[in-house]
């Protein structure tokens, strides 16, 4: 019998318990050194394009990439550490340390309750 639930357990989703959100902030920014960057990897697993990456809540590594701007050939890429809370969205940009050089630094440009993770899990602060 025990044998009969796993097929239903490996099919649950990762909206099934607590998840937080990981995304681009693509939103205007008065800071011209504020870029949008792209999600590659969490954890080593590659982010689906155009697709947030939703993990469980805890400790994950975040790759961002940053692409060319004008005057460069090719894009930069950086790897930092978040710790993510359950029901939470977090938006990720670039903040560029000047506008000519390639040197920047990934941060989360703001995060925001997930309200119906919330309601779903009984989750109302962000831990």
């Amino acid at each position: 019998l025990s044998l009969l639930a796993l097929p239903l357990a490996a099919a649950a989703g990762p909206y099934d318990q607590p998840y937080a959100i990981i995304t681009t902030d693509t939103r205007p920014s008065a800071d011209p050194n504020l870029r949008p960057v792209i999600v590659n990897r969490v954890d080593g697993e590659t982010v689906l394009s155009r697709t947030p990456a939703v993990v469980a809540p805890g400790r994950h590594q975040v790759t961002v990439d940053l692409p060319p701007r004008k005057g460069f050939k090719i894009g930069t890429q950086e790897t930092f550490e978040l710790l993510a809370s359950p029901c939470m969205r977090y938006y990720v940009a670039a903040k560029l340390a000047n506008p000519v050089g390639q040197d920047w630094k990934a941060v989360i440009r703001s995060s925001e309750l997930i309200g119906e993770c919330a309601a779903k899990f009984r989750t109302d602060k962000p831990q």
